[in-house]
Parts: structure tokens; C-alpha cells; sequence
């Protein structure tokens, strides 16, 4: 596959910073391992500008994720050095390739096969949707042992290399490049395994689980894409507004301008902040699984979910920052038409809404994520000692929701799923309201950051005679306004 110099400087660039390779090994000048946070930081910060990109990162990081954590030491040390380079040996991006043409998220629909030859397995068939294909070195794939039954549990997890060592394509062949939307900044594809040489990773029920752990993982990228969108629709927007001129003013001196800009900072900054809250909790867990407390587990399987779907939902709702450069937004010249082609897609990526609702039903079904979700957040609630006012709705809708979600789960399975997203929803609310209050204590702008986000989360509609967007535009914003602008 051809790709430009710029693409390929990009690749050798955002690597070699070592975006996933300092996940397992040590930075050099500290002589130490780095972690997901110094990972998903720099994610933060790519996808602000190529969000796009950020898609094959993912997938590397996957890949590297189910090799050092189940393949056997062979494969290891034969791959792993490859995922995790940072430009003392040869790159092998990676990929994870789930959707097949008849499933798409009905994972157990799948039907490629793994069928073994001469004491090796062989792949068999296609993959509708194979992100990175192309430019990757190693593929994770899901296929299907002959004999091994239907459903999830009948998959086995196989690498296979994009390649054999003659350097020949591994009986690989794309039908043809998706022409997407957005996120053209990574190739995805139609592929066809025609006896493809593959190697069993783990055992051959857990396939589908193995799986699953990655695909979490993708879905904390997910987000961090989503929040790095909404920060760059955000920077976009407020630069624009304290250039442009119209009706004798600058547009930062219109109250419309300041109340969207505002709670487009005060939504990015929180839900920024509750993002790495959480990867703290999923570093742990995704680094050292076998130490991992069961709580750790659900609860971030839960905080993926609620996050995912909301950041991803937002980071759309941000692009529309089109609005705020007028026409020139909806021109080529200008990010905005791109950024919101990229942010679509982040819907449907690692797992639509209704996707994560099934998963947000089931943690509570199954292992009453839940309680743990409000255990957590009481806690951190009752050592906040600002704003009463607004540690007293958040409190009631706490009460609110644990009595909707005890209904909720005293229904039908059918009719569970139905209220899935509105609990989810009521979920990622809560959890960055109580972040936002547990911030307050460390300065004043913070504070007034906890006041916008919750009246406009909690008390929507509600009038004000001295609207605190205004009132706080300065200071939130960081920005000076006449005042004869501030309402």
C-alpha cells in the first residue's frame, strides 16, 4: 500500500515518542517504564490535530496489549520488540479485526475459520471492516476453530502476520479500500485470509474475551479522540470569536458568544479531567490484570462505557463549532469541516450507544456495577465542603437515579435495554458533577467551572435573572471582556 512521505514521517515521529512502546518498556532518560496516562496524554494532544491517526495508534496498542499479556513467550519476543518500537528496530504496526460482513457488532456471528495444516493453523475468510489493513505489520484476528461450536464462545484469538519472511504478502488479499466519511487518515478495508498463516494466541475459548480486554482498551482511545476534538472544536471557536469583528464589536463581546464558549469550556475541561480520573483506576487494571481487585474491574468496565458513549456524542456536538465561524466554517480551508467528518465516526467505533447501553445493563445485572458507581461517588461527595447549593442536586439526583435503576432492573430484560441510554446518560452526568465539586477547593476559577457545569447539567432551563455563564465569562475563559459585554 502507498502512503506519502508525510504519513509515513508522521508514523516514524509519533512512534518513536513512544506513544505505545513506553507502555512496556523503560524511557530511556528515566530509565523507567512509562503507563497509559503518559500514553493516552499523548493521544490527547495527537488528536487535536490528526484525531484520524489516532485510529492505527489504537490498534498497535491493542495488538501490543493481547501479545505481551497472552501470547506464549515465542511469539513474544518475536512480535512484541516490532509493536513497541521506537526506531531501533523495524515498526510493525498493528490491527484487530473483528467485523465480518454478516455480524458487525454480533461478534458470534462470525464465520472465518482457523483450520489446521500440516500442524499449523491457516485463516479462512473475510473481514469486512479491517482498519489499518495495509499498513500493518501484525493483525489480531477472531476466527473460528473447526469443532469448536457457535456464539462468542466458539472464537479463538490468532495473530497473523501481514507478511511471510520472504517479505510476501501472508495469502492476504484487500477486495478494496472503504471511501469513508472522515478518519481518512488511516486506511480500512475489505480483507480476504486465503489460507493465511496464523498463530493461536492464549486458549482456544478464550478468544473472544482476550478480545473484549482490547476492545476496551480501544474504547478509553475512543474517548481520549473524542475529548482531543472537543478541545480543538473549543480552541477553534474561542479563537475565532476574539478575531472576528462584527455590528462595531468583536464577536467575544456578544453574551450569545460568551454563554456557547463557556459551556463548551466548562463541558471539555471536566469531562477532559473525569477521563484521566478514570485511566488512573484503568492503568492499574489493564497493566496488572492478575492483581486487579474484581471492584477495579467492573467499575472501569462501567466508567469505559458511560464515558465512551458520551465523549464520543460530545465530540460531535463540539464539531458543530462550524456555527460559530459562519460560513468560513463550512469551507476546506478551515478545520471545522474535518473535524466534524472525524467525530462521526466515533459513535460507531469499539461499540455504538446501543452497543455500550447492552453493556451498561449487563455490568449492573451481572455485577452490580452500580453500587460500586455510587459507592465511589458518595464518598468522594461527602468531603466536599463548597457550594451547597449544588453538592444538594447533585445529592438528589443520585437518590433520583438509584431508585430509577432499581426500577429499571426489576423489568424485563427487553425492558431494561430500553432505558439503557438514559441510565447511561444519568451515569456520566453524576460522575463528572461529583469530579467537577471535588475540584472546587483548589481555586476560584474552578469553582465557578462547578457552578456553570452543574446548573446547566442539573437544573436545565432554569432562568436567571444574572446568568453565570456571563458572570464568569472572564475568568473561565481566560480572556478579557468590556464591561459593557458582560451582561
Amino acid at each position: 500500500m502507498w502512503v506519502n512521505e508525510g504519513y509515513l514521517k508522521t508514523v516514524e515521529e509519533t512512534y518513536g515518542q513512544g506513544i505505545v512502546g513506553y507502555i512496556h518498556k523503560p524511557i530511556p532518560k528515566i530509565n523507567r517504564k512509562g503507563n497509559y496516562i503518559y500514553s493516552f496524554a499523548q493521544g490527547y494532544v495527537l488528536s487535536q490535530s490528526e484525531p484520524g491517526f489516532y485510529c492505527p495508534v489504537t490498534l498497535t496498542m491493542a495488538s501490543a496489549y493481547l501479545i505481551d499479556h497472552y501470547a506464549d513467550q515465542a511469539i513474544k519476543e518475536k512480535y512484541l520488540p516490532h509493536l513497541i518500537s521506537t526506531g531501533e528496530t523495524e515498526l510493525y504496526e498493528g490491527a484487530t479485526f473483528l467485523t465480518e460482513r454478516q455480524g458487525g457488532s454480533d461478534v458470534g456471528a462470525n464465520e472465518v475459520k482457523g483450520i489446521k495444516e500440516n500442524g499449523e493453523y491457516r485463516i479462512y475468510g473475510e473481514k469486512y471492516f479491517g482498519s489499518n489493513a495495509g499498513m500493518c505489520g501484525v493483525a489480531m484476528v477472531l476466527a473460528r476453530i473447526d469443532g469448536s461450536g457457535t456464539g462468542s464462545k466458539g472464537l479463538s484469538l490468532f495473530l497473523v502476520p501481514w507478511r511471510n519472511e520472504n517479505g510476501q504478502l501472508n495469502e492476504i488479499s484487500i477486495r478494496r479500500l472503504k471511501d469513508k466519511l472522515g478518519v481518512r487518515a488511516v486506511p480500512s478495508a475489505e480483507v480476504e485470509f486465503l489460507g493465511a498463516k496464523a498463530y493461536l494466541i492464549g486458549r482456544e475459548d478464550q478468544g473472544f474475551n482476550y478480545m473484549m480486554e482490547a476492545l476496551n482498551l480501544s474504547r478509553v482511545c475512543n474517548a481520549v479522540a473524542s475529548i482531543g476534538i472537543m478541545r480543538r472544536a473549543y480552541k477553534e471557536a474561542k479563537s475565532y470569536a476574539l478575531q472576528r469583528n462584527a455590528f462595531g464589536s468583536v464577536l467575544i463581546d456578544f453574551p450569545m458568544i460568551q454563554d456557547t464558549l463557556v459551556q463548551m469550556r466548562v463541558k471539555q475541561e471536566i469531562e477532559t479531567s473525569a477521563v484521566f480520573k478514570m485511566i488512573e483506576t484503568f492503568d492499574r487494571v489493564a497493566r496488572y490484570p492478575e492483581s486487579a481487585s474484581e471492584r477495579d474491574k467492573h467499575l472501569t468496565r462501567l466508567l469505559i462505557a458511560v464515558l465512551k458513549k458520551e465523549t464520543a456524542e460530545q465530540s460531535i456536538h463540539f464539531a458543530h463549532a462550524i456555527e460559530m465561524l459562519g460560513g468560513n466554517g463550512y469551507i476546506e480551508d478551515f478545520v471545522t469541516p474535518r473535524l466534524l467528518r472525524d467525530a462521526q465516526v466515533l459513535t460507531v467505533w469499539e461499540g455504538t450507544s446501543n452497543i455500550l447501553g447492552l453493556e451498561v445493563v449487563r455490568l449492573m445485572s451481572k455485577f452490580r456495577a452500580h453500587e460500586l458507581f455510587f459507592k465511589e461517588i458518595e464518598d468522594e461527595l461527602q468531603y466536599v465542603t463548597t457550594l451547597p447549593e449544588e453538592v444538594q442536586l447533585v445529592s438528589q439526583s443520585i437518590k433520583d437515579t438509584k431508585e430509577l435503576i432499581n426500577s429499571v432492573l426489576s423489568m424485563s430484560y427487553n425492558e431494561q435495554t430500553y432505558y439503557s441510554k438514559r441510565i447511561s446518560k444519568r451515569l456520566a452526568d453524576l460522575y463528572e458533577g461529583v469530579h467537577a465539586l471535588t475540584r472546587t477547593c483548589e481555586s476560584n476559577r474552578k469553582r465557578k467551572v462547578a457552578e456553570v457545569i452543574i446548573r446547566k447539567t442539573f437544573c436545565k432551563d432554569a432562568y436567571e435573572r444574572k446568568p453565570l455563564p456571563l458572570q464568569y465569562a472572564e475568568d473561565i475563559l481566560e480572556v478579557s471582556i468590556p464591561s459593557k459585554a458582560k451582561g
